[in-house]
């Protein structure tokens, strides 16, 4: 009877394990046919079109594995993809993507659209005159022509936004964005020490930090990264585009400068740990110092370089004595003192403001203020020495030590006085979005700024101070076509976005 009992157990063991077997060959043979339905479409493909630049912008072949066990093709948040990219050479590669739950731009960004052209109602260019019910010609990822009447070319595609304003991509200027890792963790701040001229942003730029996503899609299409504001000296800044999967495709200028700060971060970062500084006379002994070794530094290798070419002119042997020892701290900070890179100098309070004014007379620095809070006060000192501000913050939350004497019609007295003026937003401060980017600008109208003057705060003004103006921040041939269209008038909080384009797409 048991041995029976046992067959039978036997038998039933036997029948499960072979019915899994047949389950997981029958898995097996599915993905190896998706494979070869594949294979078969990249070979074809690449027996027709041999080399990249003869195939077709709209030839694209993908196929998503849903589940093997009957699921819905609309259920997973993350699944997997098959998509072809191609390349000129012997053979076109297959590669294997997941592709991300609120990006479907993976697939898309194969197929691109040679020539777009965008009708609006008002196309503001920040190159002249608003154009009225004109158009935008897009081709190849730059602006090709703006204007009324124009052609529209064979073939393009037409999008019409009648009651739309297109603007250039907004631009934040000062940003921390790609600085977060993914559990949230700020790293754009270096406290071991308060001088890290030789840091640079770039190093730890994270191209797939969230935020980046979420700001492209409220109009943000380029950024000022820079070293957070309690580090003295923080580093070096780099000017990015907020899209690409590499650091290098983000990157349209690095460095863009050096990030100082003068006023309560760094007292507080260092000075409660009993460092240097613990004042604000502590903060700008150390950016002296440092910069005057820098000078140094910068003079050792002018005297250098001059022994060298007098030697190579006369025909002598190379100087091999006397070479400086390179110092990528000081290195930067050369750069900042022979004028090649801006500082950007973040200060609030008004005793900041002045100290910051003193180095800027005493190493005749090329410098953008940062924040500025009390920047009315001595509005003519600045616009004097050509000096840019970064106006922020506008007010919204609770008042702190540096912005006390805040005033909402900051930058309008400041235009006034002649200073060019970028705006920022609230988010360094812990307050607000970068979404509400242009809720800033219009608190600055109601400040008395001019409107046209808001516009330009968050565009070619900041491309002109970031040293990108050639690529970005205006509307013109030959330009990064960046730009975003609203419903309405983007100061007005009813508008939305309804479309972002970044090189094009």
């Amino acid at each position: 009877m048991n041995t029976k009992h046992e067959m039978k157990i036997r038998k039933g063991k036997a029948a499960m394990i072979k019915k899994h077997q047949t389950r997981k060959l029958s898995g097996i043979l599915s993905v190896l046919l998706i494979i070869l339905v594949m294979s078969s479409a990249l070979l074809a493909a690449e027996k027709k079109y041999p080399d990249l630049s003869s195939m077709p912008s709209d030839f694209v072949v993908t196929s998503r594995i849903y589940s093997l066990h009957g699921g819905s093709s609309t259920g997973a948040a993350a699944e997997p993809v098959f998509s072809a990219f191609y390349r000129p050479g012997p053979s076109l590669l297959a590669t294997y993507l997941l592709s991300h739950p609120d990006d479907s731009s993976q697939v898309a960004a194969s197929k691109r659209i040679k020539t777009m052209v965008i009708k609006a109602g008002h196309i503001l260019t920040m190159a002249g005159p608003v154009v009225e019910n004109g158009m935008i010609i897009v081709e190849g990822g730059k602006v090709k022509a703006v204007g009324k009447d124009l052609s529209v070319p064979a073939g393009a595609e037409v999008i019409e936004e009648l009651d739309g304003w297109v603007l250039p991509g907004l631009i934040d200027a000062h940003s921390s964005l790609g600085l977060t890792d993914e559990t949230g963790r700020s790293e754009n701040e270096e406290l071991s020490e308060p001088n890290v001229a030789q840091l640079q942003v770039i190093d730890a730029l994270n191209p797939f930090d969230k935020r980046i996503a979420q700001v492209r899609r409220a109009g943000l299409t380029s950024a000022l990264v820079c070293p957070g504001r309690r580090s003295v000296i923080g580093g070096q800044a780099a000017v990015v585009k907020l899209r690409g999967k590499t650091v290098e495709q983000m990157v349209l200028k690095a460095p863009a400068g050096v990030k100082f700060s003068i006023g309560e971060g760094p007292k507080e970062a260092f000075g409660g740990k009993g460092r240097l500084p613990s004042t604000r006379m502590g903060n700008v002994y150390v950016v002296r110092q440092a910069l005057l070794e820098a000078k140094e530094y910068a003079e050792k290798w002018a005297a250098y370089e001059k022994k060298a070419a007098e030697a190579k002119k006369s025909g002598k042997a190379a100087v091999e004595s006397g070479e400086p020892k390179k110092d990528l701290k000081l290195e930067a900070l050369a750069r900042v003192v022979r004028g090649e890179l801006p500082a950007f100098i973040e200060c609030y309070r008004i005793d900041d403001i002045s100290g910051a004014l003193r180095l800027v007379d005493e190493f005749k620095l090329k410098a953008v203020f940062i924040g500025c809070a009390e920047g009315y006060l001595v509005a003519q000192e600045l616009a004097k020495r050509k000096i840019p501000v970064i106006v922020g913050p506008m007010g919204i939350g609770p008042k702190r030590t540096e912005t006390e004497r805040l005033d909402l019609s900051n930058a309008a007295k400041l235009h006034r006085a002649g200073v060019k003026i970028i705006l920022q937003s609230e988010v360094q401060y812990g307050l607000g979005a970068l979404e509400e980017l242009p809720l800033i600008a219009a608190l600055a109208v109601r400040g008395g700024l001019p409107e046209e003057e808001a516009f330009k705060a968050l565009t070619i003004n900041a491309a002109v101070v970031m040293g990108v103006a050639d690529r970005i921040g205006s509307l013109e041939p030959g330009k990064d076509a960046d730009l975003v269209v609203f419903s309405g008038n983007p100061l007005d909080y009813r508008t939305r976005v309804k479309r972002v384009l970044v090189d094009g797409q």
